[in-house]
């Protein structure tokens, strides 16, 4: 646990607030609402929570000794399970629009991006409760699914699962938000798809996903017969090995996320596990935007 000094401190509540800007996050739901509080508030204290890496209790405790209030210019700290209930009512769309605009803060534009998958540990609950709760059989750890820019390990976004859905399916929903601001994309063999290669192509965007060898059609056929579609002449003739090994990147930036903020979620149910993820995920990109900041200044 690395707590910030009040001056950096400061500047990640500012990356925050731009952050809910960009998405136009509500200030409230409802306009009578308690004025106590407000949407941005319990967001940060959401993120700069899973940038301690504790719990909802510690993090009070935390937050009320350092005399986090001044600075979000609010009485006092909310009631941990002030923070909870919120967690449970957002969508978990909100906190994945945050994510993507992250970017827009470097204004990052023909970027080369990487995707991969990824799993953090589900601590707490167990799989009769998840069961039980959410009426759906999940693995032992929530699936995740990284689009990260090459350049900067700035995650541009995001897709979460509890359940046992293929990692293909997401290539497509990952690149489809972004696409305009996509040059390049690279990816495993666990992403060969006519169709994840067919829509890179049509929206004008290179991508650089080794053929996958199908070891019983091999077996029973040989190579030659299976390469003889032209999608895949295609996808061989494209590929380029040399683009394709800046791929291994993104695994600093898996490494990187669970090293600093942990590599598991204590939530209960499975979609607060999901949104815990996509926090961290939030919380990674605005130390990413301030470290960089950081740089240009000091060479500028």
């Amino acid at each position: 646990m690395n707590a910030l000094y009040p001056i950096e401190l400061s500047g990640f509540y500012k990356l925050c607030i731009r952050v809910l800007e960009e998405v136009r996050f509500p200030l409230r739901f409802f306009y009578r609402s308690k004025k106590m509080y407000n949407n941005f508030v319990h967001v940060f204290l959401l993120v700069y929570r899973e940038r301690l890496n504790v719990s909802y209790r510690r993090f009070v405790e935390i937050a009320d000794e350092n005399k986090l209030q001044r600075m979000l210019c609010i009485k006092r700290i909310p009631h941990y399970t002030t923070l909870q209930k919120f967690m449970q009512r957002i969508d978990k769309k909100l906190f994945e629009k945050m994510v993507r605009a992250c970017r827009k803060l470097l204004n990052l534009k023909e970027v080369t991006a990487s995707i991969d998958g990824t799993g953090f540990s589900n601590t707490n609950p167990s799989h009769h409760y998840i069961k039980r709760v959410d009426g759906v059989k999940v693995k032992n750890y929530t699936k995740t699914m990284f689009l990260s820019d090459n350049k900067t390990k700035l995650i541009l976004n995001i897709r979460t699962h509890s359940d046992h859905s293929s990692e293909t399916l997401d290539f497509i929903p990952l690149v489809r938000e972004l696409k305009k601001i996509l040059s390049c994309v690279l990816a495993d063999k666990g992403y060969d798809s006519k169709a994840n290669r067919r829509y890179c192509w049509d929206n004008g965007i290179e991508v650089h996903i080794p053929v996958r060898e199908w070891k019983q059609h091999r077996q029973k056929y040989g190579l030659e017969p299976f390469l003889k579609s032209k999608h895949r002449k295609k996808a061989a003739k494209l590929f380029d090995k040399n683009k394709y090994n800046y791929r291994a990147l993104i695994e600093s930036v898996n490494s990187a996320i669970k090293r600093t903020l942990g590599s598991y979620v204590c939530s209960r149910r499975a979609d607060n596990q999901q949104k815990q993820v996509t926090i961290k995920a939030i919380a990674y990109n605005l130390e990413q935007v301030n470290r960089a900041i950081k740089i240009w200044i000091f060479i500028n």
